[in-house]
């Protein structure tokens, strides 16, 4: 497994008038291919800005950022546009499915921007397994209005995932759903970690999540406390053996 993500004294700062607001404040951060990892911090501690810069939606301030080896620091907004189409999917609290669109027309709209176009009669097979793991396949005929909070999220997730970004950012993804379907939701990110080898960082404040993850990175006030990652890293940025305790 290689770095497939990294971060360099990445520093965020908001200006509020006069006040200037560091969100983050030297955040140096690696995440391999293939992880399942979750950053976890209570409000207002800079995980959210974090998933921002990782995620090509917002610029440091200072500080670098690598996605797949390529530095996506100075890059303008066209060409960051170009690396969340490629590179990144997205997951939030809020569903944000086209109400005016079925399922199916949802995710094909995201094949569709993504240069794939649409599925012709269901041979995708990645999307089929996808939808088959998402428990949905026999839902995409159906307008968001017709569909449970869950399957709404599953919809989401489809969509983020039908074009096989190397990393999948999910913000507080089961923040809108009950405590059946979050942990129906979790298992799906587990389950799509495992089968497909998906990269994917989960964003949240609610620690039953953390059961669902390998790695758990806890942030307060813009920087990382705890990183509980139980392997070592090598000088070129290749996996290591796994560290072993004595």
């Amino acid at each position: 497994m290689k770095s497939l993500l990294e971060t360099a004294d990445l520093r965020k700062t908001y200006t509020v008038g006069k006040i200037e607001i560091e969100a983050l404040r030297g955040v140096d951060l690696r995440i391999r291919e293939g992880e399942l990892v979750a950053v976890m911090g209570p409000s207002g501690c800079g995980k959210s800005t974090l998933m921002h810069v990782l995620g090509a939606m917002t610029k440091p301030t200072a500080g670098k950022v690598f996605i797949d080896g390529q530095e996506i620091s100075g890059m303008s907004d066209s060409e960051l546009t170009g690396i969340r189409r490629d590179k990144i999917g997205f997951v939030f609290q809020k569903f944000n499915l086209l109400p005016t669109l079925t399922a199916r027309g949802n995710i094909e709209i995201a094949r569709y921007i993504h240069g794939k176009g649409v599925a012709s009669n269901g041979h995708d097979q990645h999307l089929r397994e996808i939808l088959q793991l998402l428990m949905i396949e026999g839902k995409m005929e159906r307008k968001p209005s017709e569909l449970s909070g869950g399957e709404q999220q599953r919809v989401a997730i489809a969509r983020a995932v039908a074009n096989k970004p190397a990393i999948l950012l999910a913000d507080e993804p089961t923040g809108s759903l009950d405590s059946k379907n979050s942990e129906v939701v979790l298992n799906m990110f587990r389950e799509l970690n495992r089968r497909f080898k998906q990269t994917i960082i989960l964003v949240t404040h609610n620690p039953e999540l953390v059961a669902f993850t390998d790695r758990l990175i806890e942030m307060r006030d813009g920087v990382i406390v705890s990183d509980n990652d139980s392997l070592s890293w090598d000088t070129e940025n290749e996996l290591a053996q796994p560290a072993r305790s004595v």
